[in-house]
């Protein structure tokens, strides 16, 4: 295993504290996860390029992009646990929608809820899986779900170095607020492809990333 390989090279026998042990496990998996989804994203815009446009153009997730499937989010499921975007996209209906950032008044008041309000209504369209993305930690995406969605009717993602957001061109520089974010927005996946998108101008919250407008996409 690559993962527990390179962590036996990396520490000395001396005994080491479990929270320091497992801080350490997830910055690996984090590693190898950057490495995939980079790998993923050079394939992605290139078959994007051909479309032409500014630089920036062609790094904008478009209707028809295949998602980069071979690398992982992070979750917290007994501890923070990878999960592979093929485990989360491949042959399923997914609508995933981005956003700044857990915990923030537009994201927790206004975004978020919206998509947990029309689960019922997703699943009746034959959506598997409402998933939210953020470039945070897991833990502070789980706590977030415990306050916010007890019934846990949307799965969250956490992109805590933004390797998927900037992959797929969805990444945005706050400065000093927060550091690299992903943009609002929101999209519906099948098998991978993106079928339908709305995208919100940075962190801005107009309705292109609601779960109204997903509804409609379907």
């Amino acid at each position: 295993n690559f993962v527990k390989t390179r962590l036996a090279d990396r520490f000395t026998p001396a005994p080491m504290s479990a929270k320091l042990l497992l801080s350490a496990l997830v910055l690996a998996l984090s590693v190898s996860s950057a490495s995939a989804f980079a790998a993923g994203s050079s394939r992605v815009l290139a078959a994007r390029s051909l479309r032409g446009g500014t630089s920036s153009q062609t790094r904008m997730l478009a209707i028809g992009d295949s998602l980069p499937m071979d690398g992982d989010f992070m979750i917290i499921s007994d501890g923070p646990k990878p999960l592979s975007a093929k485990a989360v996209f491949a042959g399923k209906k997914v609508i995933l929608f981005g956003l700044p950032g857990a915990m923030t008044p537009t994201c927790s008041e206004k975004q978020l809820p919206g998509f947990i309000e029309a689960a019922a209504a997703f699943k009746a369209k034959g959506v598997d899986t409402i998933a939210c993305i953020s470039v945070n930690d897991p833990f502070v995406m789980n706590e977030w779900s415990k306050a916010k969605d007890p019934a846990k009717e949307v799965l969250m993602l956490a992109d805590g170095g933004a390797i998927f957001t900037k992959a797929v061109g969805l990444d945005m520089d706050t400065g000093n607020f927060g550091g690299v974010r992903c943009m609002r927005c929101a999209m519906v996946v099948e098998d991978g492809k993106v079928t339908a998108i709305g995208l919100e101008k940075g962190g801005a919250f107009e309705g292109a990333s609601s779960a109204v407008s997903m509804l409609k996409a379907l």
